[in-house]
């Protein structure tokens, strides 16, 4: 298994893996081009020195000084043999080599150009003829070598310390790009300890991604304290409109107990008293149980009319409220939504305007097409909503200061359901002023390329 590892020790062990091979890399061509160019020399000078010696050869026998004279390389750790072959052999030797024949020699790398003799080092070996005498020389390699170790060492003192150099260098910078991420984690860790509402993390001003990063992480705290508010009002709010039936029902439920037996005709008020309270109670929990599904819905979008859909809601609700309905507009006029959850918010709009409205004032229901979409709107000539309470509407268990009359039935929770439907819908619904009083109730769907076309 892969070990876990920080980004910063991830930083630290890509970069200085990559610094450690750029330096070898480097380093090695150095090396490389300085050792063949030393090479080249070498051979350079043998040929010269080979050349040189071709011209001091004079009756056969060489001039040494001459030789040493003229050449343009210095001939003091150069070695030479010159073999005539007349009616006898001769040999001559230029000075010092007859000591240095002497010594055994070790080829190197089995090529006989490269020896190796002890107390004389490593040397270069070149032949060849000229006028009957074959000539030798054995080229000391010594200075070349030192040069080159001096630049060995060198480039390897260099490669070191650019490796420890730059490894403690890209260790800092790698703490400290990632200080600000860890700082954010551990603020994150602190936020995750805490059952209370969460504040929010510290934004660093730089890297962008952490400052970003941090940002996000601010907006979804936020998010979640909101959540949280409304998980707790709504909680208070539910368990405060459940508590008033309840504690309504066990005071008749008391009463009967005490006093059914000497006063009957308290029995046939309290049960109806009970029933109401029971119905009224389960108008709530069936609320409650829609508003969960609708929070967690996915529905399934088609290409639906719109005009269908009222006209099929206006028919039905034409029969069961007192006022007036009518359904204006364009037909058809096609939207991407799901029919049936579109269904369920028209008729709560319309019982909505219905139960906050005059018995004759009328309510109309407009479908048409816009340049945003399509767009229904339900428009009453009720009680109106202030601007103040039109931010409010949508929240559960809310309820403007007329509906607060105990004799309009309502839990404070349609609005909210429909709200859900309609994001489901990935649509908006808002609210406007009715002209000459009353509330419009505005739906936007997105249109259905499939109809349009």
């Amino acid at each position: 298994m892969t070990k876990s590892q920080t980004t910063a020790r991830e930083i630290r062990t890509r970069f200085i893996g990559m610094l450690v091979l750029a330096t070898l890399v480097m380093g090695t061509a150095i090396i490389g081009v300085v050792g063949y160019q030393q090479v080249r020399q070498t051979q350079n000078s043998a040929t010269r020195l080979m050349t040189g010696l071709k011209h001091s050869v004079i009756d056969s026998r060489p001039d040494w000084h001459w030789w040493r004279r003229y050449s343009s390389i210095n001939t003091i750790d150069t070695y030479v043999r010159v073999t005539n072959h007349g009616e006898t052999t001769k040999h001559y030797y230029s000075p010092f080599t007859r000591e240095f024949l002497t010594e055994d020699r070790h080829r190197i790398l089995g090529t006989q150009a490269l020896n190796y003799t002890p107390d004389f080092g490593f040397t270069y070996y070149r032949q060849a003829n000229y006028h009957g005498n074959h000539l030798e020389i054995w080229l000391n390699l010594t200075p070349i070598l030192t040069t080159l170790i001096s630049v060995v060492l060198v480039v390897l003192a260099v490669m070191g310390a650019t490796i420890l150099l730059g490894s403690a260098y890209v260790r800092v910078m790698a703490r400290k790009i990632t200080q600000p991420l860890a700082s954010l984690n551990t603020a994150a860790r602190v936020q995750t300890r805490q059952h209370e509402k969460k504040v929010a993390l510290p934004v660093p001003a730089q890297p962008v991604e952490v400052r970003e990063l941090a940002i996000s992480f601010n907006e979804l705290l936020q998010t979640v304290n909101d959540h949280a508010v409304q998980e707790q009002q709504f909680t208070a709010n539910a368990a405060h409109e459940l508590r008033t039936p309840i504690a309504a029902i066990l005071t008749h439920v008391q009463l009967l107990k005490r006093r059914a037996a000497d006063h009957p005709e308290i029995v046939p008020q309290s049960i109806d008293y009970i029933g109401e309270e029971s119905g009224r109670m389960k108008r709530l929990v069936d609320s409650l149980l829609t508003l969960s599904r609708a929070d967690r819905a996915v529905l399934h979008l088609a290409p639906t009319d719109l005009h269908a859909v009222a006209q099929t809601v206006v028919t039905r609700e034409t029969a069961l409220i007192t006022q007036s309905l009518t359904l204006q507009g364009e037909s058809p006029v096609s939207a991407l939504v799901a029919g049936e959850s579109v269904e369920q918010v028209l008729t709560a709009l319309i019982d909505n305007a219905a139960k906050y409205s005059p018995a004759t004032a009328p309510i109309t229901v407009w479908v048409q097409s816009t340049a945003a979409g399509q767009q229904i709107v339900v428009a009453d000539q009720g009680v109106g909503i202030s601007d103040v309470q039109k931010a409010h509407v949508f929240e559960r268990f809310y309820r403007v200061d007329p509906a607060r009359n105990p004799e309009i039935a309502g839990t404070g929770l349609g609005l909210a359901i429909v709200s859900q439907l309609v994001r489901a819908n990935h649509g908006t619904i808002t609210i406007a002023d009715n002209q000459p009083r009353g509330s419009q109730f505005i739906l936007n769907f997105p249109q259905s390329e499939k109809f349009s076309e």
